[in-house]
């Protein structure tokens, strides 16, 4: 992994290959008059969730929900809608 520094005026001129310098694993650090103000580098966001272990996270909310209201589809549809008007 190599590292890169360029100036805010030449990264924002040359970004996409920028870019490219990061999928390759390199870490661009930008700076402004000489001083370091960013670093860009790729990172892992967290693995992601199955379809079926997301409904399953879903459902275990919905019972844990203390409300003594419980709501009709369509009084929620209307709910929504008002905020749209």
């Amino acid at each position: 992994m190599n590292s890169i520094t360029i100036g805010a005026f030449e990264a924002k001129t040359h970004f996409s290959q920028l870019l490219i310098e990061v999928e390759k694993g390199n870490v661009i650090h930008v700076t402004r008059r000489g001083k370091p103000i960013a670093r860009i580098s790729s990172e892992e966001f967290g693995k992601k969730e199955s379809g079926q272990n997301t409904l399953k996270n879903i459902a275990k909310r919905r019972k844990n929900i203390n409300s003594k209201e419980k709501f009709t589809s369509n009084e929620i549809l209307t709910f929504r809608d008002e905020g749209r008007k």
